[in-house]
């Protein structure tokens, strides 16, 4: 099994008691957004191994100017905590509650409350600073602060769901398995494309595990996304070589830093591969094509295997499936190859087009689909709940 990245696990997940141990009633109280509260889960369960906390300002400051934590670490995207108290006085070792949805969730231990120049952080992290860029956006309305330190999630404050795994709990399942396996990360419905790719990867390991990334900006809801790999698993015999989980992530649409980050949770996950493909994570064509399996080339500290895909086309007259520059269907010239995007697939769903829409689906998911697509359009949220 892959070490973690840069070799430590995080492990800050505590019980009640010693939670109240560490932070004392009276203490100042953070509300978190979401994306913030799934940003506390990552860190404390050590899915963003090895970052600690929050950053603070030296960690954004080397993430922003090096690229790096610790010195050596590459990282390429700040997670970052807005502080929102008027006060921006910090004792030494002062704790902060984290609440969130009401209930208190975490802390953190505050090191340092600095203020970001927010065209410098998008030039950086996203590569513009255009306000056609939604990640722009999002920053742009953030507060000024921040505060970085070292956080701790309450085990009852973990996501509840059946599909979600941290690194402590799916390594321990992976340790004792000798057969090869590979990651997919999607965020999206299971189309013939992403079939395509499924069992180009199976022909290279023992075993695929589909993650469903999960995030307040998903097209679909959950529920629809692992219904649509079940009935895959199901209809082409994989359930012993294809498995489902799920983790949180903003999407924090950062293209190549947001694949690199992702291979840095799947590699905390203890998997030996992952798979990266055409514009992984990108953002409105902000990015190349095949931009995101290029930084990997830039950055050295990553163990784990990627595998780079090519584009998968459609040919419209025989509906056969292959990669982009390869020979994969005999028909004429005068066929074309058509590209199978994701989000093309989703207006034609919600405007019930349907005749075209056949050819990017597996019939079974396309009947699953359309039957329940008062479901898809009324989708808000996610899909877990905490006590």
């Amino acid at each position: 099994m892959k070490l973690p990245y840069g070799k430590k696990l995080i492990d800050q997940l505590v019980s009640k008691k010693k939670f109240y141990q560490l932070v004392k009633k009276k203490n100042y109280t953070i509300n978190l957004t979401t994306e913030e509260y799934i940003n506390l889960v990552n860190i404390s369960c050590g899915l963003y191994s090895p970052l600690s906390g929050f950053c603070d300002y030296k960690d954004y400051n080397s993430i922003i100017k090096k690229n790096k934590i610790n010195h050596k670490v590459d990282w390429t995207i700040p997670i970052l905590l807005n502080y929102p108290l008027n006060n921006i006085f910090l004792k030494k070792k002062q704790f902060f509650k984290l609440k969130y949805n009401s209930k208190i969730v975490g802390a953190i231990e505050g090191s340092s409350i600095f203020r970001v120049n927010k065209k410098l952080f998008n030039k950086k992290v996203f590569g513009t600073t255009s306000r056609n860029h939604p990640g722009v956006i999002l920053m742009d309305k953030k507060k000024d602060y921040f505060i970085g330190g070292k956080t701790y999630l309450l085990n009852s404050a973990l996501p509840k769901s059946n599909y979600f795994f941290y690194p402590k709990k799916l390594r321990f399942i992976l340790k004792n398995k000798k057969n090869s396996n590979a990651a997919f990360s999607t965020r999206n419905i299971c189309h013939v494309g992403h079939s395509f790719i499924h069992q180009y990867i199976l022909k290279k390991v023992e075993q695929l595990y589909i993650v469903v990334i999960q995030s307040v900006n998903n097209k679909y809801d959950p529920k629809t996304l692992f219904s649509t790999y079940k009935i895959i698993r199901k209809q082409t015999k994989l359930k012993e070589k294809m498995k489902i989980i799920s983790i949180f992530m903003p999407t924090f649409f950062a293209g190549p830093k947001e694949a690199f980050l992702q291979a840095v949770m799947m590699q905390n996950l203890g998997f030996k591969s992952f798979v990266v493909g055409r514009d992984h994570a990108g953002v409105k064509g902000f990015y190349g094509k095949y931009e995101s399996q290029k930084i990997f080339k830039k950055f050295k500290n990553l163990t784990i295997n990627i595998f780079k895909t090519k584009e998968p086309l459609i040919c419209s007259t025989c509906s056969m499936v292959g990669f982009e520059n390869t020979k994969f269907c005999r028909c004429k010239r005068s066929s074309k190859f058509l590209t199978i995007d994701g989000k093309n697939i989703k207006n034609l769903l919600i405007n019930r087009n349907f005749l075209p829409l056949k050819k990017y689906l597996n019939p079974y998911i396309f009947n699953y689909l359309r039957k329940n697509l008062n479901k898809i359009r009324k989708f808000k949220g996610l899909n877990y709940h905490i006590k």
